[in-house]
């Protein structure tokens, strides 16, 4: 059946249909896409105007004071084995949960819950992760782990500590189980080329 054959009322209704199909077509799968293309390049060129103003401002600072950015590099050097290597967020702070799940095993706590937070960043590159646990462990345990913690090889912080009287365990056992739930903040060097998130 050819579109002559039809008639001129359904050709009529043809057309109009075509009339209201065709343009809803070219901006659903034109102008939609096209306006969120153009709207990434716009916060991709924000973000690289933010990294080169960075750089720009680390060249001047190290062309006026060179001994400083001597110092600052040296300070960099000896604390990078204390940072998380992690490339992104996401291993960055898988680095760390794991980190802390290791210190936490070999001081007798059982962890039972670790969740990762949002990660901030500074303007000077550092990227602070954040990990929340929920463990429990006798006195003599917590007090190892955090020891661990402060003396360990990664440089972490403890944000929130809060410690509660755990469940009663069997009759024979003399220690007491206490309950601790934390967030503990780690470091890693962030990419220059990423704007600092806020907060």
């Amino acid at each position: 059946m050819s579109f002559r054959s039809l008639s001129a009322r359904d050709r009529r209704f043809i057309v109009w249909g075509a009339a209201v199909l065709i343009p809803a077509l070219i901006i659903r799968f034109g102008f939609v896409p096209y306006r969120a293309t153009l709207s990434d390049a716009r916060e991709r060129l924000v973000s690289e105007r933010d990294a080169l103003a960075r750089e720009r401002g680390a060249i001047l600072t190290a062309q006026r004071n060179p001994a400083l950015q001597q110092m600052t590099d040296s300070v960099l050097h000896v604390m990078e084995p204390r940072l998380f290597e992690g490339s992104d967020d996401v291993m960055a702070s898988s680095e760390l949960a794991a980190y802390v799940g290791d210190v936490a095993r070999g001081r007798h706590v059982w962890v039972q819950d670790a969740a990762t937070r949002a990660t901030t960043s500074t303007t000077s590159g550092v990227r602070t992760l954040h990990v929340e646990i929920r463990g429990e462990s006798d006195l003599r345990g917590v007090l190892s782990f955090l020891d661990a913690l402060e003396r360990g090889d990664k440089l972490v912080r403890i944000e929130r500590l809060d410690v509660s009287r755990g469940l009663s365990g069997p009759d024979n056992e003399k220690a007491e189980t206490l309950t601790i739930s934390a967030t503990i903040a780690g470091y890693a060097m962030g990419d220059l080329n990423t704007p600092p998130s806020p907060g």
